[in-house]
């Protein structure tokens, strides 16, 4: 009898670990999901598809870049959604696989950070995001871009948690990751970190960039001809 309750509870905790770890995984499956990301995908999937563009994929700091006027061609097209983290890129790559783009460049993690998604989440769902690319794209140049610094002085801390620190070891990882599958690492975080800090005049809250900023990422992708010389 005795053993027989000892399985019992043995099964009980089991199953509640289980389902714990479900939660878990189905609370950062749902993260990327509001109004905004179910609107901005919407109006992706409804736009005309026009073949060989240059694709900007990531979250806020994507979004509010006008990479067409930046870069001076038609072809730079801007798939960025505020809040978005890896979750939702793989969410919507039937999207931009769709585009056929002779190049995407991606910028995802900050957020990730922010919502203490494990730094091996994180790694994994750009694995799966590299692989799907890769099997749906053969042809495609992937270009995966550095998380940038933040300014932790500027920052709104009831908006965001995440730190430089974090963003670093981010960093190291995603390296290390294109490396692994060669895939072209575009270190934009040493262009702008002073001190390990997003300066002031790049940013104007603190993790959001100014045009001066976007000037200087751009301008680094021509000179080192990553883009649209």
């Amino acid at each position: 009898m005795r053993n027989i309750v000892i399985i019992a509870i043995l099964y009980f905790v089991s199953s509640e670990m289980a389902c714990a770890q479900a939660d878990s995984v189905g609370a950062y499956d749902s993260l990327y999901h509001n109004y905004l990301y179910d609107q901005r995908k919407a109006y992706f999937e409804g736009l005309p598809k026009e073949y060989d563009g240059i694709i900007f994929l990531g979250n806020s700091i994507t979004h509010w870049g006008d990479w067409a006027e930046l870069l001076k061609t038609p072809k730079a097209k801007n798939r960025g959604i505020a809040g978005d983290i890896s979750f939702g890129i793989l969410n919507r790559l039937d999207e931009v696989v769709a585009e056929k783009p002779s190049k995407i460049f991606i910028m995802i993690g900050v957020n990730d950070i922010g919502r203490k998604i494990p730094l091996s989440v994180t790694l994994a769902n750009y694995r799966k995001i590299i692989r799907r690319l890769r099997i749906a794209l053969p042809h495609t140049q992937v270009f995966m871009q550095s998380v940038l610094p933040i300014n932790e002085k500027l920052i709104n801390r009831t908006y965001y948690t995440g730190t430089n620190l974090e963003i670093s070891k981010m960093n190291i990882a995603l390296r290390k990751l294109a490396l692994d599958n060669k895939i072209t690492y575009i270190d934009l975080y040493s262009q702008f970190a002073d001190k390990g800090e997003m300066p002031a005049n790049y940013t104007y809250d603190g993790i959001h960039l100014t045009a001066s900023a976007y000037i200087l990422w751009t301008n680094f992708l021509k000179k080192k001809g990553y883009c649209c010389n």
